[in-house]
């Protein structure tokens, strides 16, 4: 297998999995503050020009939750085997995709200023903030009544959450009124598979 990958939230969804799968894979830089994205080799590859890439044979898959639910599958470990638990696991995926990320993103926008040279937009990211706030409840609700988001036991959905609450805090958002998201964060930090995760020197 190979990926290709930067280390931002997305790619690092995928890197934070394959540690904790145990899986090798080759990691292919693709520096997005070069514009590297953009060249044409990549572009080939993923006509999006956007990372995480994953090749596995002749298979290409280019969306963080396909990719993590397709290393699940084929590792046999950390994804449900049931329809009832993939469904579950899906749910909190697209949960994520729909509600949290994209405001991450405009929270996040201070640090993303520092890959692309280019000013955040402070209204923005006071938006992205309220937003952020707004989708958390769920997600602090959930985390009262379980360890990890799909129950008692880690699953690569954490995977794709960590990176994200991660980039948001780092951001500067406060999570003292989501005092179960913030310890749920820190249990995150803490698995020797996100330690090893590649990261951007502010993240």
């Amino acid at each position: 297998m190979k990926l290709y990958h930067f280390p931002s939230p997305n790619p690092q969804k995928v890197t934070f999995a394959l540690n904790e799968l145990g899986l090798d894979c080759e990691l292919a830089p693709v520096d997005l503050a070069k514009g590297e994205h953009r060249q044409p080799d990549f572009l080939a590859i993923n006509p999006a020009g956007r990372v995480p890439v994953l090749v596995d044979g002749a298979l290409t898959l280019t969306e963080s939750h396909a990719i993590l639910a397709y290393l699940g599958d084929r590792a046999g470990r950390l994804w449900p085997t049931t329809a009832a638990g993939r469904a579950l696991a899906l749910q909190w995926l697209f949960y994520l995709a729909q509600h949290i990320m994209p405001a991450a993103g405009q929270v996040a926008l201070p640090l993303r200023a520092k890959v692309s040279g280019v000013a955040a937009d402070e209204a923005a990211v006071n938006q992205g903030r309220q937003a952020f706030a707004a989708a958390l409840p769920l997600v602090e609700a959930n985390l009262a009544a379980n360890r990890w988001l799909t129950g008692d036991a880690f699953s690569l959905v954490d995977c794709a959450y960590g990176p994200i609450l991660n980039v948001a805090d780092r951001a500067g958002f406060s999570f003292a009124e989501f005092p179960q998201t913030g310890s749920y964060l820190e249990r995150l930090r803490a698995r020797p598979a996100w330690q090893q995760t590649p990261k951007l020197p502010f993240l």
